[in-house]
C-alpha cells in the first residue's frame, strides 16, 4: 500500500509541476502493461504516467505534434479507464475518471481541418488538467485507506 501511494505521489508532482523528460525511452514499440491487478487507481496512473513524456510541458500544448505515438497513449489512457469500469477506490474517483477518458478520446481524435486541430489542443488541456486532478483524486483515497 505505502509503495503504490509513494508512486502517486511522484506522478502527481510531475504532473503539476509541468515536468517533461526529453531524454525517455523510446517506448514506441510497444506500451507497458496496465494490469495491476484490480486497482484502477494504479492501472490509470501508469496509463497517465506512460503518456505524459509525449507531451509537451503544461502551457505548451498549441505546439504538441499529434503523431501517431501520442495518438496512441492518449487513447491507451482512455482504454485503461473503459477497462477500469467499476473498479475505481469511490464514486468521487470513478466520475472525475470518467471525464479523463472522454477528454483522452477526444485528444486522440486524428485532427484533418484547423478547427478540429483548435478542438484537439482544447481537450488535450483539459485532459492534463482533469488527470492530474484524477492522479491526486486516487492518493486522497489511498491515503484514507
Amino acid at each position: 500500500m505505502g509503495r503504490r501511494c509513494g508512486a502517486v505521489l511522484l506522478v502527481a508532482a510531475a504532473l503539476l509541476a509541468g515536468c517533461h523528460d526529453d531524454d525517455a525511452p523510446d517506448l514506441s514499440g510497444g506500451l507497458p502493461s496496465y494490469d495491476e491487478g484490480g486497482d484502477g487507481c494504479a492501472r490509470v496512473v501508469a496509463a497517465v504516467s506512460a503518456a505524459e513524456p509525449l507531451l509537451q510541458p503544461l502551457g505548451a500544448e498549441q505546439a504538441q505534434a499529434f503523431g501517431a505515438d501520442v495518438r496512441g497513449r492518449l487513447q491507451a489512457v482512455a482504454d485503461v479507464v473503459a477497462a477500469s469500469s467499476g473498479q475505481w477506490p469511490s464514486a468521487r474517483v470513478d466520475a472525475v475518471a470518467s471525464d479523463v477518458g472522454v477528454l483522452a478520446e477526444a485528444a486522440a481524435e486524428p485532427a484533418t481541418t484547423p478547427r478540429e486541430e483548435l478542438e484537439q489542443v482544447r481537450a488535450l488541456l483539459r485532459y492534463r488538467t482533469e488527470a492530474a486532478r484524477l492522479v491526486l483524486t486516487c492518493l486522497d483515497e489511498a491515503a484514507a485507506d
